[in-house]
């Protein structure tokens, strides 16, 4: 993809020879350019995942006694209901003794929709072994947490996205219903909620950004009293196309609008600001043009109503 891009942006140049702006350079401006578009169209939208796959059984203590182990995982406890595996899919995992201990356990199948699993040893002659268990990195509270940073919201479930810059609304699982959380400015949740700073632990109810931006972070009040799934609606950002093998997050038809934006940059490099001004109001008109044929209207309810 990266490759396509250079030539198109080449293309709008006259500077197929290269004499005028060097690849390297179209790659920076490339990259900015889709940065850009991710940013203005939020066409990447992501929900981080609150469950997932196990990936590791640690033995935390070996026990003794052991002749014949099995390995017993709990059931899915937090199946996320996508396209695969909607209901969540069993783990197994192996057990290897040596000298009566549980020296190891190795997961055959990491399964889906775990979010707090368990996992212990069945035998018929040995008893003490205890293990732990590492499931994949998802996004849930923690306990007596109130501040989140969104660098640390886990995007490797979305090839091609490098961090979420902003979140347009977080949604709190409680008790079999979903209830999208009141957001409210920092002074007047600083001034108002968060009244009592260590002895209220609860199901978080209200919230906040703190910060803006990729470096940003949201807080949450009442703190949470234990782990909670909840739905963070997510704007991100792509990664840095580095070869042709670079994943590209965004979608078409914004695609087609990056070349336009590259092409003016480097004109402003250049110095030739009539260029730089004629492509960027190319890109302007293409990227409106694209947002309508992509978000066209829909009838919410014929009968009226909700």
């Amino acid at each position: 993809m990266l490759f396509s891009y250079q030539k198109q942006v080449q293309r709008l140049l006259h500077d197929k020879r290269q004499q005028q702006i060097n690849p390297e350079d179209i790659r920076d401006y490339v990259n900015r350019a889709r940065r850009e578009i991710a940013m203005r169209t939020q066409s990447i939208r992501l929900v981080p995942p609150t469950s997932g796959a196990i990936v590791a059984i640690h033995v935390t203590t070996p026990g003794s006694g052991y002749t014949n182990p099995t390995v017993s995982i709990s059931g899915p406890d937090y199946p996320a209901h996508l396209k695969i595996n909607p209901m969540g899919a069993q783990a197994t995992a192996l057990a290897i003794q040596l000298g009566g201990q549980i020296a190891s356990v190795s997961v055959t199948y990491g399964g889906d929709g775990y979010q707090i699993p368990t996992a212990r040893i069945i035998d018929p002659t040995g008893s003490g072994a205890t293990l732990s268990v590492q499931v994949e990195p998802i996004w849930t509270t923690v306990f007596g947490q109130e501040s989140y940073n969104l660098a640390d919201i886990p995007v490797t479930h979305f090839p091609g996205v490098k961090s979420v810059f902003a979140v347009r609304g977080v949604a709190m699982i409680y008790a079999n219903y979903r209830y999208g959380l009141p957001c409210y400015p920092w002074s007047t949740y600083q001034a108002f909620i968060r009244q009592y700073p260590n002895q209220y632990i609860y199901v978080p109810t209200f919230c906040t950004r703190f910060r803006p931006g990729a470096q940003g972070s949201w807080d949450f009040y009442p703190l949470p009293s234990t782990t909670y799934g909840w739905d963070w609606d997510c704007l991100g950002l792509p990664i840095d196309l580095e070869d042709d093998q670079s994943v590209e997050a965004l979608a078409e038809p914004y695609v087609d609008a990056v070349p336009y934006l590259g092409a003016a940059f480097c004109m402003e490099s250049l110095q030739n600001y009539n260029a730089a001004r004629y492509y960027q109001d190319k890109y302007d008109q293409y990227v409106k043009r694209y947002s309508g044929y992509a978000q066209p209207g829909f009838v919410t309810n014929p009968y009226g109503g909700w």
